[in-house]
C-alpha cells in the first residue's frame, strides 16, 4: 500500500482494466495489477507492469475485439 500523489490517500491493491489510445485505436488491457486510490481513481503501475502494457500494445498480440457504441457530445 502507498500513498496516492494525487489526493494523498492510500491506495489499495486491485486487478483493472487499463485503456489506452494507440495509432487511432482504443486498447484495453485486462487483469492488470495496479494500485489505486479508492478516494480519486488515480492509478499507479510497477515500471515492470508499465513496461509489459507498453509491449503487448505495441506487439499487436490482440486476444479479441469489443465493438462499442460512440456517442458525440453535443
Amino acid at each position: 500500500m502507498s500513498k496516492c500523489s494525487v489526493c494523498h490517500g492510500k491506495t489499495i491493491s486491485k486487478t483493472i482494466t487499463y485503456t489506452q489510445w494507440y495509432k487511432e485505436k482504443l486498447i484495453a488491457v485486462e487483469k492488470v495489477p495496479a494500485e489505486v486510490c479508492p478516494t480519486c481513481g488515480e492509478e499507479y503501475f510497477s515500471p515492470d507492469v508499465a513496461d509489459k502494457i507498453q509491449k503487448g500494445i505495441e506487439s499487436h498480440s490482440i486476444s479479441r475485439t469489443l465493438n462499442i457504441p460512440v456517442y458525440q457530445f453535443s
